[in-house]
């Protein structure tokens, strides 16, 4: 016999249940997650070798800091290019408790990130007064938005099921539900207590979730709470009554400060010698904002072939948005109905159910952060530009979306009756399932894993061959993060060897460009093969890798570094690369040294002294490089050793528009010389300079405005074109300019 009491809470759990799992088989058949096992990666294009590369390093213990299996020989400074993401980092310790494989980690994180969201969405439903059938059918729809099967790449975006956490706390704040228990009820009858106590543990909670959870999504609900806040203020609410939504508000972003601070603060004694990474501009927030008639048009990965082109032909016709975002059928329909109500409303004097108009203020509020020219823009000019992809938005409009059509399934499960509400619910569901939703993109798993499997033996050849403790250096040469990647190259595909090696081996690639763990490499000679091995081995690097896709449309080195080191040590035919072992070979007529790794040699490779131009990208189009900059700019000379290093910069100045133009240069100690120069005058410029450890500028101004750029159709304004830029030195150090790394490597082909 069931006792009543067991009774209810089975009863209770029979919504989350039933959400959880159909939001599992949903994306199951989405993602054709019964072909997948365990070792096989969900994806190893875009971002995802980055995202794997974090897992790793997670799972090992290194949250933020030195990542020293990456970036070798000085390792990986995670704290230049990560994300808080506490809540997410935890998530996959967790797993690892019960796999070593980061892919499968990766995998497992993903996948129950589907009934997470759908758990926080039913319980935000309810928290709304939904039925639970609306609450189901909105639920599940929300776990698997349009997109949302594509986004490992983006693991920890993925991550949706904080979204309802932080709407439910948006709309308790603007309705003013109490947030906080009334200090009379921590002192009152134990009921009273308890039920203080669970309002207290579960704001905690929340705020926990939210603030240490992806800093986009926290930033959109700090925005929010803050609107409605200052609009419950302005429209006469007591400050004093605000104050319990002010104290969550302020808590959340200072867990995401906090939060932000830990991650950063092992930033602290790197040398910085260049931009650094993840530094937005304020044009971005219109690049990666999103465009209304995308929230209309079915997601351009339909299952419909017909409903795909719709899509298709409108990014032929317009530019699409970066991410391409949609909301998906119903909650389109939830989205149009919920300004409906608000425009009739309005329009007719009609009065507007209190939910209908506060989901119609948030998701009016959100629209305008979402589109291209919005509030997003504006934060991004008077406040931050570093959050840009404003288009992100989509996932809390659609959520407000499936809340109206739960809100409508409600009204006609308790008009209609229960068995009625289910059905039209059932068939809400299967409708927007198969809306959202396209097994024909899902994961290749066969070619994954084979991709995965010779990686894997590819490196493990090279451990065997070479023992442990070996530096494998990756040609070509390629800055990381957010740099185009030479040849045919896909993006981070230098990751992918390391990714699948045993931790015994480290990979030259993934230190963090602008520093100098990284920069350094842009000082080898990597348009002369035999002194550059030379180098390699001098700085200890024990092997050599080369991914033949760098050189697309470039000359490929491989025939020439077998010529010198024999024949291949490890191939992966697959993923065209290619390893050989690296030794000492005969010093060339440079007058360096092949004498082994250590010693000066070493310093001398390791410590380089680095120039480069602020200003536009190194163009190489021409007979030599150049970049548009100006009026004022500088040159940034990073050197990397232990004492001054003297060098001769020179480089080719002329101005860009038809008047001539002043140029004084300025250099340290407040040396300085004048010259003219105009379009058709280009004037060399020779500084002889004793660089200290560390940073040294060299400042340029011209006189009057930037102009036009021939040929950018006026977009892009500058007022000098600097070429040629080169430097050199006597002292055995390596010396280079970004310029002169730019026109010695391979070019991109994509």
């Amino acid at each position: 016999m069931i006792s009543p009491r067991t009774r209810t809470r089975v009863d209770a759990a029979a919504g989350p249940v039933l959400t959880a799992v159909l939001s599992l088989l949903a994306a199951a058949q989405a993602l054709r997650l019964w072909q997948w096992r365990p070792g096989t990666p969900l994806s190893l294009s875009g971002d995802s070798p980055q995202v794997l590369t974090q897992i790793r390093a997670t799972m090992a213990g290194s949250w933020y800091g030195l990542n020293p299996h990456v970036g070798a020989p000085l390792g990986m400074n995670q704290a230049f290019f990560t994300t808080a993401d506490v809540v997410n980092f935890a998530g996959i310790r967790l797993i690892g408790l019960v796999t070593d494989s980061p892919v499968t980690a990766g995998a497992v994180f993903f996948v129950l990130g589907f009934p997470a969201a759908g758990l926080t969405a039913y319980w935000l439903c309810r928290q709304l007064l939904l039925t639970r059938p609306a609450a189901v059918t909105s639920s599940v729809l929300f776990a698997v938005l349009p997109g949302h099967q594509l986004w490992f790449p983006h693991l920890w975006l993925s991550a949706y099921w904080m979204v309802p956490l932080a709407v439910w706390l948006v709309i308790r704040v603007a309705r003013g539900t109490p947030i906080w228990p009334a200090r009379g009820e921590l002192r009152g009858d134990p009921q009273s207590r308890r039920r203080a106590r669970w309002l207290v543990t579960r704001t905690v909670l929340v705020v926990l979730a939210i603030g240490l959870a992806d800093v986009y999504y926290v930033a959109f609900t700090l925005l929010l709470l803050a609107i409605v806040l200052v609009f419950r203020l302005g429209t006469g609410t007591r400050a004093v009554r605000l104050a319990g939504g002010a104290a969550v508000t302020a808590a959340i972003g200072l867990l995401c400060g906090l939060s932000l601070w830990v991650a950063t603060r092992a930033r602290t004694g790197d040398q910085v010698t260049g931009a650094l990474p993840a530094q937005r501009v304020i044009g971005e927030s219109e690049t990666y904002a999103g465009k209304i008639i995308e929230l209309v048009l079915p997601w351009y990965e339909h299952r419909v072939a017909g409903l795909r082109f719709v899509s298709f032909a409108y990014g032929v016709a317009a530019p699409p948005s970066i991410e391409r975002p949609a909301l998906g059928l119903v909650a389109l329909v939830g989205v149009a109905t919920i300004l409906w109500v608000a425009l009739t409303g309005l329009a007719l004097g009609r009065r507007i159910p209190p939910t209908w108009g506060l989901l119609a203020a948030l998701t009016l509020v959100s629209l305008a952060f979402y589109t291209r020219g919005g509030l997003g823009s504006l934060v991004a000019l008077f406040f931050t530009p570093q959050i840009r992809t404003w288009s992100r938005f989509v996932v809390l409009i659609a959520l407000f979306g499936l809340v109206a059509v739960g809100l409508g399934l409600s009204r006609i499960g308790r008009r209609l009756g229960r068995r009625t509400g289910w059905v039209v619910a059932a068939l809400v569901l299967a409708l927007g399932v198969l809306d959202q939703t396209s097994p024909y993109v899902a994961p290749q798993y066969t070619s994954l894993a084979a991709q995965q499997r010779e990686l894997t033996t590819f490196s493990q050849r090279i451990a065997d061959t070479v023992g442990p403790g070996c530096a494998v250096f990756q040609l070509p040469v390629v800055a990381y993060p957010e740099e185009p990647p030479p040849g045919s190259m896909e993006d981070y595909e230098h990751l992918l060897p390391s990714n699948a090696s045993p931790a015994r081996l480290t990979w030259s690639y993934g230190a963090i460009r602008g520093t100098a763990r990284a920069d350094w490499q842009l000082a080898l000679p990597v348009d002369n093969q035999p002194r550059l091995l030379e180098d390699l081995a001098a700085a200890g690097f024990c092997a050599v890798e080369i991914d033949r896709n760098g050189y697309a449309g470039a000359t490929d080195p491989s025939a020439q570094t077998e010529s010198l080191l024999g024949a291949p040590i490890a191939r992966a035919d697959r993923a065209n690369l290619a390893a050989y072992r690296l030794r000492p070979v005969p010093a060339t007529s440079t007058g360096t040294s092949g004498t082994g790794a250590g010693g000066p040699r070493r310093d001398q490779v390791l410590r380089p002294v680095v120039a480069s131009l602020a200003g536009s990208l190194v163009d190489v189009s021409g007979p030599s490089p150049f970049q548009w900059t100006g009026p004022q700019t500088e040159i940034t000379l990073g050197s990397m050793g232990s004492s001054a290093v003297d060098v001769t910069l020179t480089m080719d100045v002329s101005g860009n528009g038809p008047a001539e133009r002043n140029l004084t240069l300025t250099a340290p100690g407040g040396d300085s010389q004048v010259l003219t120069v105009s379009a058709g005058q280009q004037r060399q410029v020779v500084l002889r300079l004793s660089v200290p450890p560390g940073t040294t500028r060299v400042l340029l101004r011209a006189t009057g405005d930037a102009v036009a750029i021939p040929g950018s159709q006026g977009r892009d304004f500058a007022a000098l074109k600097v070429a040629g830029m080169r430097i050199t030195t006597d002292s055995g150090t390596n010396a280079a300019t970004l310029q002169q790394f730019a026109a010695a490597s391979p070019q991109p082909t994509r």
